[in-house]
């Protein structure tokens, strides 16, 4: 995989201050390019309904993937969005009982902003895991997902994909989020953005992509470098338990295969 430096312009907002453009190390893998899988994390939070990859109880706004650095040539993101751009989060739970998958939440900055499409896929969690290219992208199962209000927590409700997640640890979830054409993030309440944890640990599980999948990207903290800032996309991923099998009588089987 190579690495890379690269300007990070993208605003996060604190008490009403915004935070100059930040330089930060990265991370990146084209189309194919397996990542490795990260060990096991005690810092996954699970429950019976929600797990997340961040662990502070404060989000602070907001990013979104035009925030970040273009590559050719190299320049500073200025935080606005593209049909191209999505962020992406992979989650590794491991489930004692199996899982279905409603949705997930974020907390939206502006609400005015409509997400064209979101979605969650399931890969398996071996060694490695291959982010999903483009055909894969142009089939998530909901949009587009509206913003709500200012600040206001959105649910992405992915019931009818039925996802299910198994039990064990061979299964990993993808959850994506699409982001609008030509919106620009430029204050709190005022353009595209989601909310993010941005304090230690770094759980390394975020990516982001400009263009479609084709390429993916990731923040990297480097604790060595004293501009660098941990970033983890604020997503909240809501499951329910999966109910016991209904015994059907033979008379309902043959039903399924009468002809009119």
């Amino acid at each position: 995989m190579l690495a890379c430096r690269w300007q990070c312009a993208f605003l996060l907002v604190l008490l009403g201050l915004a935070m100059p453009a930040q330089g930060m190390p990265a991370r990146r893998a084209s189309l194919g390019t397996p990542l490795p899988a990260p060990a096991a994390r005690a810092w996954m939070t699970p429950s019976d309904s929600t797990f997340t990859c961040f662990e502070s109880a404060t989000l602070v706004p907001a990013i979104n993937p035009g925030c970040f650095v273009t590559f050719d040539p190299p320049q500073p993101g200025d935080c606005t969005s593209g049909s191209a751009h999505y962020l992406l989060q992979v989650l590794r739970p491991s489930l004692a009982l199996p899982r279905r998958l409603r949705g997930f939440s974020f907390r939206n900055n502006d609400g005015e902003t409509v997400f064209p499409a979101a979605g969650a896929l399931l890969v398996p969690a071996g060694a490695t895991i291959t982010l999903p290219g483009p055909a894969a992208l142009e089939s998530l199962q909901a949009g587009p997902v509206p913003g709500g209000a200012d600040t206001s927590w959105v649910f992405v409700d992915l019931r009818s994909a039925r996802l299910v997640v198994p039990a064990g640890a061979d299964t990993a979830l993808l959850l994506v989020l699409r982001f609008p054409a030509a919106g620009r993030l430029v204050a709190v309440g005022s353009g595209p953005g989601v909310s993010v944890d941005a304090d230690l640990p770094d759980q390394d599980c975020d990516f982001f992509t400009p263009d479609g999948g084709v390429t993916w990207y990731a923040p990297a903290y480097d604790p060595d470098d004293p501009l660098s800032v941990p970033l983890d996309w604020g997503f909240v991923l809501h499951w329910e338990p999966v109910t016991a099998l209904v015994a059907r009588t033979w008379g309902d089987v043959k039903g399924i295969y009468r002809t009119p």
